[in-house]
């Protein structure tokens, strides 16, 4: 009976991980889903893409604001009621994102939408230690980050699927039936549970200020490409965030049921993996922006397509944190940390190594080296928790979650912003050379000044490469250059091909000489009747046939003359065409290597931080 009894446990023990995990999978989808919907959402709406990306920006302020909080509610007042309070909020502004009548309100949901997820992500951790055991952590740590891998690598190619089936609106609707049954499972079998030691003391004063501040950076640090990084808005909200900070600080020192105990970032296992989690997630926005947006922007890829091939690197992760769980279990969890960023860091450079003729396969094996060591660096979620009391660990699971959100926000402010950089000088250098290649090329003026125009207006500097209207522009840049290149009027004589000059050459001889025989012969008619020479009618008509004879072997001939020069002129075209397209190829794939060499060198500069992130035993 007790061994019935204890298999009935432990089944419904895994039955309520289930649940959890359920939820884990469900907010970490919404966060990479949507990004794939996000051209047809502008359709549907009649909107732009600044307006549009307001749908992302408020979920991850939600996220990024509401974490830590949430974290610190679940742990005064009950883990499984946040968490069922997240799961309707979540599920059911889901499902109001599938109806919303207008951009606004589906940002607003969104918002709250966002709400529900900052409840659910901290306090899953803390509920299955609960359910199997702090002993249990790094086992716990290892399937919550396969889970979140897994739901990361999923969203891309599962948000292309149903777009292309169904309609965005089921990029939501796809939440719904996953938050039911998760709200079911957790509802029935999931036990409550609290911090004890933690007051039910409110820390209202902590709450504002803290969200102030994270409201501050992290609007500041998504928005400041939209805005300006020198505008009002931006360096304002950046100096408030910083100001709320210190002023949370002030007020958690003096408080006596703080919010945080900050006492928890004396424990230096605790920040350094946290700092070392914030880092990688800085390096994260490397494959999961930077990659995509080559893969889309420069190689064409369709949306499907390149999320299949950044899709191994959250496969790694899966496989790469379990197995870093048993390493760190014989080596410690520091070695493998350390370790981690350094083949993060690694995979980074060779990831610089990318050229737009660079095989698939190899893109694809450098990325899941990322994976491997995004998986192992992981193992610092389970060294941050690890050395905090048991009732801690949700707060402390909140505020590992929340650094990594920040970690995003900045990876994508200050590598975008890099990139950007980058490709405006290189669009400029690309451009300075298309024009002095086309002046100098053997071409006529006609077509010199059309592609000369093309140029300009293909690598205009308002025209930032955010979108695949490159493409679209370098084929129009195509089409109109070579319709003008059609045209027979100033045609160049030509230098470049040896054969083909020497034909030119030689034709143009041969029409010269043909319209030299015909002006004889007119010549010699002209003498004929000024000396008054008796003439028949035959030899009139022989003159007149040998005169149109050689008038069209003479137009036939410049005729000639002008294909060589055409056939010319269209070989210079494209030797000059494809002159451009390399050079933008190869100084657009250097402005993406020098933003890859940027992050390597950040990651590997902070890796020492990773020796600090496990308690040295004495």
């Amino acid at each position: 009976m007790t061994r019935k009894r204890g298999k009935m446990e432990k089944i419904i023990r895994k039955i309520s991980f289930i649940g959890l995990s359920i939820a884990m999978f469900m907010g970490i989808l919404d966060s990479t889903i949507v990004n794939i919907a996000l051209p047809s959402i502008m359709n549907h709406f009649s909107a732009n893409l600044t307006d549009t990306s307001w749908i992302v920006t408020t979920y991850v302020l939600a996220l990024a604001i509401f974490t830590v909080t949430s974290a610190k509610l679940a742990d005064q007042y009950g883990r499984k009621k946040l968490m069922l309070l997240g799961l309707t909020l979540f599920g059911g502004f889901s499902a109001a994102c599938m109806f919303a009548p207008s951009l606004f309100w589906l940002s607003v949901f969104r918002f709250v939408q966002g709400v529900g997820g900052a409840i659910i992500t901290p306090v899953v951790l803390p509920m299955g230690i609960e359910i199997f055991g702090k002993e249990k952590l790094p086992l716990i740590t290892s399937a919550v980050g396969a889970i979140s891998a897994l739901a990361a690598a999923s969203g891309p190619p599962l948000g292309g699927v149903i777009l292309r089936y169904f309609s965005w609106h089921w990029i939501f609707g796809l939440n719904v039936p996953l938050a039911l049954s998760s709200f079911l499972l957790i509802s029935v079998l999931v036990k409550e549970t609290r911090d004890e030691t933690s007051s039910k003391k409110i820390d209202w004063l902590g709450i504002l200020s803290l969200s102030l501040a994270l409201f501050g950076i992290t609007f500041g640090l998504l928005k400041g490409r939209d805005y300006g990084w020198s505008s009002l808005v931006i360096s304002g909200s950046l100096l408030c965030g910083a100001i709320m900070i210190i002023v949370f600080i002030l007020i958690e020192k003096r408080i006596s049921t703080p919010m945080i105990d900050l006492k928890l970032f004396k424990i230096f296992p605790f920040t350094a993996s946290c700092l070392v989690y914030f880092i990688i997630a800085i390096a994260l926005i490397c494959p999961s922006l930077i990659m995509n947006y080559f893969l889309q922007n420069v190689l064409n890829y369709s949306a499907l397509s390149a999320a299949l091939v950044i899709a191994p690197v959250s496969l790694t992760v899966a496989v790469a944190m379990p197995l870093g769980t048993k390493l760190a279990a014989k080596v410690g969890a520091a070695a493998v940390n350390f370790s981690g960023m350094l083949i993060v860091g690694l995979s980074l450079l060779l990831l610089a190594l990318i050229k737009t003729n660079t095989p698939k396969i190899i893109m694809i094996i450098f990325l899941i080296v990322h994976g491997l060591g995004f998986g192992f660096a992981n193992q610092s979620i389970v060294s941050a928790i690890k050395p905090l009391p048991k009732s801690k660990s949700g707060l402390g699971s909140g505020i590992v979650n929340t650094g990594r959100q920040l970690g995003m926000c900045l990876g994508i402010a200050i590598l975008v912003t890099i990139l950007n950089v980058h490709l405006d000088n290189a669009k400029q250098n690309v451009k300075t050379d298309a024009l002095q290649t086309i002046s100098r090329k053997t071409l006529s003026p006609d077509v010199k000044r059309t592609a000369s125009n093309q140029v300009r207006r293909v690598f205009r500097q308002k025209e930032q490469t955010n979108s695949k209207s490159g493409k679209k522009q370098m084929q129009e840049l195509r089409r109109n250059v070579k319709e003008a290149a059609t045209k027979t009027e100033r045609l160049p004589r030509p230098v470049e091909n040896e054969y083909l000059k020497k034909m030119y050459d030689g034709s143009h001889k041969l029409s010269q000489s043909s319209e030299q025989v015909a002006e004889r012969i007119n010549e010699l008619s002209r003498i004929r009747q000024t000396n008054d020479v008796k003439t028949t009618s035959s030899m009139v008509n022989a003159q007149h046939h040998i005169t149109s004879a050689v008038s069209e072997i003479s137009a036939g001939q410049a005729k000639i003359t002008q294909a060589i020069a055409l056939v010319a002129q269209t070989e210079e075209l494209k030797e000059t065409l494809r002159h451009i397209e390399h050079t933008k190829n190869t100084k657009i794939t250097e402005a993406f290597s020098k933003t890859y060499i940027f992050a390597a060198a950040f990651v590997l500069f902070c890796s020492p931080i990773a020796l600090w992130s496990e308690k040295k035993l004495r």
